[in-house]
């Protein structure tokens, strides 16, 4: 049995808005224009009729900015004293059935990069090890 139209979509509109809360946590302009957009993106479909492909689209559409949301958006923070960006790889970041393992970033990764210079390999601070 399937929820009703109406039910699935507020559903996904509130699980959109947990995803970025979660992502932009502390990040006030992002917690914003996320915010935003998320809305606006809701109120310009409204119209949709809830039944056929478009809405059946639609929805599938929320499944997958939720997911990528969750999974595959990383943030980083500027570390204040180095001037340079903390990255965190958490293990919601490498579900998914492409990627299932995140290698570390050594010393010899950033060597192969374009512009070995732009990364700083510092330790890891996970528990895990």
């Amino acid at each position: 049995m399937s929820l009703a139209p109406k039910a699935r979509v507020l559903s996904g509109y509130r699980r959109l808005f947990r995803a970025r809360k979660n992502l932009f946590a502390g990040d006030h302009r992002a917690m914003e224009e996320s915010r935003l957009a998320i809305k606006a993106e809701f109120v310009k479909n409204k119209a949709v009729p809830t039944v056929g492909d478009h809405f059946e689209g639609l929805l599938t559409m929320v499944d997958e900015a939720e997911d990528m949301l969750r999974h595959h958006i990383v943030r980083g923070e500027l570390n204040q004293d180095t001037g340079n960006y903390q990255v965190k790889i958490k293990p919601e970041h490498t579900v998914g059935a492409e990627q299932t393992h995140v290698e570390p970033i050594t010393q010899r990764t950033v060597e192969k990069l374009v512009k070995p210079e732009t990364v700083e390999v510092c330790k890891s601070s996970s528990k895990n090890k």
